[in-house]
């Protein structure tokens, strides 16, 4: 989900040296889908034979951000039940005879995440889709435009260092147990071995090398392939017009188009341009959102194919141009198409660099994710806030300087 202008809340390490991590352990969902399913599997055009020994086909579990993207998958399916676990709302039905359970998973990574666990856990998928929107971070990426997942990086994983450059930080603990895949992802290590009950009172800082393989620390989630390559053939999205795509007053119209690019999850929102290019410079985004980070993770922690879908709802090259109907209209007709052409199976192969659209950031730069970016930044010359009286004040000027005076090195009086 994505928004500038404060509509409601918006949602990004060149590899060299570090290790790309290539082991793909994946195992897909069981074909057999829980026993709740088998009504809507059976349901479904061309999953099964007309033996009743044969198996439903397991279902393609979609989650949206927020009522605006859930609406149009909901629309387009033959919902034959609800079920409600831990809170969230599942629905369970067919899109065009193909079994699908679909929820709202919510706006932030963290319930995501859980919705993305709670789906797999209980309805067991062969795929899982996140059908949403998403602002643009690449210029060539218009309003309208749909942006699917060949990679996910969490954005918000910056380290401001002293000497003036910013860092990306270690990535997220994956572990690397039984059905976990980790298949083409970015990586920048393994974790320490960890305290026992046996060593636990001399275990101070630990071994001094992250040796414990379980552990894997992943920068980069890459999908697979297969599903990318299917959302990318997608016919057309149809237009939206310049006026609409920029916010201004124009005529004309564009074509919207489906590129394979770098989403990055971050729950800070950047709008001025300088800012974008600081933090594009460490992750090399086109689009940026709330939830993938989470959802990228709750997948690959239980084995099962993923991909986000994102139309592009909003543009800081043209900050008055918002419409977060067509951007979910566009990601609902990508997800749809999926769930037509997904075949039973899926490859493990994953994306690569070169899988990776022309027009996207990190083909342009030649890389997904820097070591370091340098960037300055300027005092703060005003602050408003809200006082305990309720009423909105000002801090400037010999105020704020009387502030400012904690932030030097003297300050700290050591």
């Amino acid at each position: 989900m994505s928004l500038f202008n404060e509509k409601r809340g918006r949602k990004r390490f060149e590899d060299g040296g570090r290790t790309r991590g290539r082991v793909w352990s994946i195992a897909l969902a069981a074909v057999a889908v829980a026993a709740c399913l088998v009504g809507v599997g059976a349901a479904a055009s061309g999953s099964t034979n007309s033996k009743s020994s044969a198996a439903p086909l397991a279902p393609i579990g979609i989650l949206s951000a927020e009522g605006t993207e859930q609406a149009p998958v909901l629309a387009a399916m033959h919902v034959t039940r609800s079920v409600v676990v831990d809170g969230y709302l599942f629905y369970l039905g067919t899109i065009n005879g193909h079994p699908v359970v679909d929820a709202f998973g919510g706006e932030v990574d963290e319930s995501a995440e859980l919705a993305a666990y709670l789906l797999i856990s209980h309805f067991h998928p062969r795929a899982m889709l996140f059908s949403g929107t998403a602002g643009a971070q690449a210029a060539p990426i218009n309003v309208g435009d749909v942006v699917v997942s060949g990679m996910v990086v969490d954005k918000s994983n910056l380290h401001y260092q002293l000497g003036g450059y910013q860092t990306p930080y270690e990535g997220v603990e994956l572990h690397l147990g039984k059905g976990v895949s980790d298949a083409g992802d970015m990586t920048d290590g393994y974790e320490y071995p960890l305290p026992t009950p046996a060593d636990a009172k001399t275990y101070g800082y630990g071994p001094s090398k992250p040796t414990n393989k379980n552990w894997v620390y992943v920068t980069d989630f890459s999908a697979p392939l297969q599903l990318v390559k299917v959302a990318a053939q997608a016919p057309s999205l149809g237009t939206t017009t310049v006026a609409d795509a920029t916010g201004q007053k124009a005529t004309g119209s564009i074509k919207n188009k489906v590129v394979v690019g770098v989403i990055g999850q971050a729950p800070v929102w950047t709008e001025p341009l300088s800012w974008i290019e600081a933090q594009d410079a460490v992750y090399q985004t086109d689009a940026e959102e709330n939830e993938g980070t989470g959802f990228a993770f709750a997948c690959a922690a239980q084995g099962v194919p993923w991909m986000l879908i994102r139309g592009i709802s909003d543009t800081p090259w043209h900050p008055n141009a918002y419409d977060g109907v067509i951007a979910s209209d566009h990601a609902a007709k990508v997800a749809i198409y999926v769930v037509d052409h997904l075949p039973a199976t899926i490859s493990r192969q994953p994306v690569t660099f070169a899988d990776l659209s022309p027009e996207t950031n990190a083909r342009t730069a030649g890389y997904v994710i820097a070591q370091q970016a340098w960037y300055s930044i300027g005092p703060v010359t005003k602050v408003t806030y809200v006082a305990q009286n309720g009423k909105t004040k000002t801090l400037a000027g010999a105020a704020l300087k009387a502030l400012e005076k904690e932030y030097s090195y003297r300050a700290s009086k050591l």
